[in-house]
This record gives structure tokens, C-alpha cells and sequence, in this order.
């Protein structure tokens, strides 16, 4: 489904015609330089495209200016091609894009591609159709993707790929040290609460390369404690938010003495459901979940057996995209890299000032914008060829 809103805020809906083209994939592999508006393109550069880009890792913190160049010659506005939205956190990503979005005086769209890489692929192809000028893309089938997004970056548009590249620029974290922060409080439980022994559970998400190293980190550091054991290492289905239920219900068929539980909010939520209807005592149990699910704040702030969660603020995200993506299509100078950060919310205090900067993503990025993202670089459609050529831009 295709979700559009004119520049007027009204929104209007159309179901997407299968395309002809779905041979195509996702982000070429480059890499960008912190180029001010009118440095030179990377090799292989044309007036039409962005060639091959640059190898130089964004470094140099993004400098905001008001100075405008030369803009692109799209009127498609913003676009966010989302892969579910059936989750909280990534549903705030296109949300708050769409409020950039308007309050730019620009058309927004939203895609879903609900876990299909052929309908990602063609919506992909119709946005570009459209003119889009600027779009934020969810990971879906990253091979698939990459070509669609090289051609689109290519018509002059940019292209804000998360955790994959190249493209205009890439929003990505840092999974290794997410991962060693949720094993780090982790193996604190077990060594004060549990003395140093604990059964662990792990729902992962491997199937996604680039965060796969978060799960690795976890992993290794539980691997140096001599008295915890992993019994279960799950890879959850994105598509399917209750899917820990029946997992973690036949994890516990073979190991009904489970310590500590950890996974993707969504996930490890479900999986908690499945202890209380297995008759197990919730209570006995931890859970250390990633993304900040509004149910998860609630428990972790009542206090009880969710013991914390690591979140990135996807609706600094998304209003991030929609603000740079204006910027572009002014002609200024927009992050050619941004580093997502994940924070710790383990305590009423740091939920409640989260919440708050959920709820409003405009003050958080105009206060608070270090807390959630580091913009690096610098890249503007004059500079399009000086995108960063990275496929891995971690």
C-alpha cells in the first residue's frame, strides 16, 4: 500500500499496480567525503548522475548553513519506504517525517512493503517515478534494493538508507557497542541478583547483516561469563511481532529454568506473555529488551522483571530525515553520515524525558539532537557525487 499526503496535510490513498521492473536492487556500494557545497564529485562523477562516490569515511561533525546552491529539479516531495509499520518504532519513523514533511509545506508519502522485496522494489520504482526529492529507506532485501536506490540518487534525489549503503546519506548505529551495553547490564544482573549463574535466552535478529553485530557482541560477552549459558539463540520474524510466543513456549518445554531473556522489544514481550501462560513465574525471570516499546517503558518504569531497554529515538529519526531532506531540496547542505544513538532506559527519569522527546521529535531535535544522532559530513545536490561509497557504513 501506498500512503500519500498532499502539501496540505490531506492524505490520499492508492493500491500499487505490480511493476514490470522488480530485477533491480538496493544501495550501491561507495563511500563520501565532508565536502562543502561545490567541492568536486568522486570518480566516475557525470552532470546527470552520482558516480561512484568516495571512499573517505564522514568524519568532521555536520556544520548547519543557511547557504543555498543549486537544488534538484524534483516536485515529489518526501517519501518514507518503510518495510512494516506493524511496530511502534519503525511506524514513528514515517510519522515523524510526514510532520517534517508538513511542516515544510511539502507532499509526503509513505510506502509499505510488509516484508515482500519484489513490492519494496516496485514501490521504490514508483516513488522514483514521482519525483520524490528526498526519501528515508528501510532495509527490506538490501541486494534487491541497492541498484533502485544508486538510480534514484542518480535523477537527484537523496536517498537516507538505515544501517546499509551507500547511499546520500546512511543512518546507522553502532550495533557492536549496543550489544556490549545490553550484555554489559546483563551480566551486572547476574553477578548481583543470580551469583554469577543464569540460563539465557536470545531472540536475534542475524538475518539482518548489518545488525547482526549487536547480537555477536552479546553473545561474546556472555561467552567470557563462566556461569551463564545461552540455551536458546532464536531468530525472531520481523513480520510477525507475537512470534516469541510459540518460541519462546517451546523453549521452555526444553529448559523450563529460564534466568534471563533477551531480544528486540516486541519479541521479548511476547516472549513474556508465553512464561505467564506456560504457568511460570514471571517474576523469577529478567527481560533486557532493545527498542523502546511504550509497553516495555510502562513495565520497566512500574519496576518488576523488565529490566531495561536500549532504544533509538526513531521519531528524532524520521523527523531528522524529513528536515534534512527539505534542506536538500532548497539546495543546502544536509549530514553526508549519521550516527544513531541508542540509549538506556532503565529508570522512571530517563523514560519520562524519552517519552517526552518521542512525543515530540521537532524540540528534541532542536534541544537535544547530540542525545539521539551524530551528524557527520556534509553533501548537497551541487556535491551529490560526493556521497560516501560504503555498504557496510557502520
Amino acid at each position: 500500500m501506498m500512503r500519500s499526503r498532499n502539501a496540505d496535510g490531506r492524505v490520499a490513498r492508492r493500491t500499487l499496480v505490480p511493476a514490470l521492473l522488480i530485477g533491480a536492487m538496493f544501495f550501491a556500494a561507495g563511500c563520501s567525503v565532508d565536502a562543502a557545497p561545490g567541492a568536486g564529485g568522486g570518480d566516475g562523477a557525470t552532470d546527470s548522475g552520482v558516480g561512484d562516490g568516495v571512499s573517505e569515511r564522514p568524519s568532521e561533525p555536520f556544520v548547519p548553513s543557511d547557504e543555498t546552491g543549486e537544488a534538484p529539479p524534483l516536485d515529489g516531495g518526501l517519501a518514507a519506504a518503510m518495510n512494516v509499520v506493524n511496530v511502534e518504532v519503525f511506524a514513528a519513523t514515517s510519522r515523524a517525517m510526514g510532520e517534517a514533511a508538513d511542516e515544510a509545506g511539502l507532499a509526503f508519502t509513505e510506502t509499505v512493503a510488509d516484508n515482500d522485496p519484489a513490492r519494496n522494489v516496485d514501490q521504490l520504482r514508483s516513488l522514483q517515478n514521482q519525483g520524490v526529492g528526498a526519501m528515508f529507506v528501510w532495509d527490506v532485501d538490501v541486494a534487491a534494493q541497492r541498484p533502485v536506490v544508486r538510480d534514484i540518487m542518480d535523477t537527484g534525489a537523496a536517498v537516507f538508507t538505515l544501517s546499509s549503503g551507500p547511499s546520500t546519506m546512511p543512518m546507522v548505529a553502532n550495533q557492536e557497542q549496543i550489544g556490549e551495553q545490553i550484555a554489559a547490564a546483563v551480566t551486572e544482573y547476574v553477578d548481583t541478583d543470580l551469583g554469577g549463574e543464569a540460563n539465557v535466552v536470545i531472540f536475534n535478529l542475524d538475518s539482518l547483516p548489518n545488525i547482526k553485530p549487536r547480537f555477536d557482541a552479546i553473545r561474546d560477552v556472555l561467552a567470557e561469563q563462566d556461569g551463564v549459558e545461552v540455551v536458546a539463540d532464536v531468530l525472531w520474524d520481523t513480520g510477525d511481532p507475537d512470534s516469541g510466543f510459540t518460541s519462546m513456549s517451546t523453549v521452555l518445554q526444553a529448559n523450563p529454568d529460564i534466568d534471563v531473556v533477551i531480544g528486540p522489544d516486541p519479541v521479548v514481550l511476547s516472549a513474556m506473555s508465553a512464561v505467564e501462560a506456560g504457568g511460570f513465574d514471571v517474576n523469577a525471570m529478567a527481560f533486557f529488551g532493545s527498542d523502546g516499546e511504550p509497553q516495555a517503558l510502562e513495565m520497566i518504569a512500574a519496576g518488576g522483571p523488565y529490566k531495561a531497554t536500549y532504544a533509538f529515538n526513531f521519531s528524532v529519526v524520521g523527523y531528522a530525515a524529513g528536515v534534512w531532506g527539505a534542506d536538500w531540496l532548497e539546495g543546502k547542505t544536509i549530514p553526508s553520515l549519521t550516527i544513531i544513538n541508542a540509549v538506556q532506559l532503565d529508570s522512571p527519569e530517563a523514560i519520562e524525558q524519552y517519552n517526552a522527546d518521542v512525543a515530540d521529535p521537532a524540540a528534541a531535535f532542536d534541544e537535544r539532537l547530540d542525545t539521539y544522532l551524530q551528524p557527520l559530513g556534509g553533501i548537497s545536490y551541487e556535491t551529490r557525487q560526493n556521497y560516501w561509497n560504503e555498504t557496510n557504513p557502520q
